[in-house]
């Protein structure tokens, strides 16, 4: 229970990080069209303040739809299986997301080494504050699956099945008429 407290915390510091960087991106891409387009200028930080909020936005994000078993999944083996084959069927998709997001994390480390020594050309601050999105998102995609992973264990079939339904939309060709 307290390891659920935990996430459930960290969860809320990801989803209110990843809002903050969403107000921040539009308030700065507003800033910059105003400024190039009204005052015929430019404020070279903005220029670095945009892909920053975006890459961590979508890494924080990404965490968070991981936990709430809202990325993307391709469900055509979920729908045919029943019993222990569908718990096995889960089990495997966790850890694949586990390995997906360990690998985004492992991969980003020459991102991070190559951060130290680039700089944005337009400020000149480091790019590793940038590149270190891909770093921590990975590690949290990971965590985040870990730990779905685990309460799986714990949870019955039911529960997991009313989670997976909720979060499910359904497209029928009727929806584009």
């Amino acid at each position: 229970m307290m390891a659920k407290n935990m996430f459930d915390r960290l969860e809320w510091w990801l989803e209110k990080s990843a809002a903050l960087m969403c107000l921040a991106l539009i308030f700065s891409l507003f800033t910059e069209v105003l400024m190039r387009y009204v005052f015929f200028t430019s404020f070279p930080e903005i220029q670095f303040i945009v892909p920053f909020c975006f890459v961590w936005m979508v890494m924080l994000a990404s965490a968070i739809a991981v936990r709430r078993g809202q990325h993307f999944e391709v469900d055509l083996l979920q729908k045919v299986l029943r019993g222990p084959f569908l718990k096995i069927h889960r089990t495997l998709m966790f850890m694949i997301v586990i390995a997906g997001g360990a690998i985004i994390a492992w991969s980003s480390i020459s991102f991070l080494e190559l951060g130290m020594l680039k700089k944005h050309p337009a400020t000149g601050i480091r790019m590793i504050y940038i590149y270190a999105s891909m770093f921590g998102g990975g590690l949290l995609v990971a965590l985040m699956a870990l730990e779905q992973l685990l309460m799986n264990d714990a949870s019955g079939p039911d529960d997991i099945d009313a989670i997976l339904e909720s979060n499910k939309t359904d497209i029928r060709v009727e929806d584009f008429k």
